[in-house]
């Protein structure tokens, strides 16, 4: 069985995975995604830094903090390859 921490790794690697390819494959479409979502990752984030810091509760406990991760993933690897695809386009053209 795998450990907490090895699942959230494997979920990391999903959203990043996920986000290099839709940004491969889309990278219009993503630049335009990211305002809204990194504005929730941020809100997500900030959040988690006032749960983070009460001493009673762990990060595991809080539902949705993994779901934020993988949005963070995701936006980071729609960010790289959309970044090269479109600098791609634009010097050979």
């Amino acid at each position: 069985m795998m450990s907490r921490k090895t699942k959230r790794r494997l979920l990391q690697l999903v959203g990043l995975l996920t986000g290099l390819i839709f940004g491969l494959i889309r990278p219009q479409q993503i630049q335009q995604m990211y305002p809204i979502l990194g504005i929730g990752v941020g809100i997500g984030y900030f959040i988690l830094i006032g749960i983070a810091s009460d001493k009673e509760r762990s990060l595991d406990d809080v539902s949705w903090f993994i779901p934020v991760q993988m949005l963070m993933y995701f936006v980071i690897g729609g960010a790289v390859s959309s970044t090269i695809v479109l600098m791609i386009e634009l010097y050979t053209n």
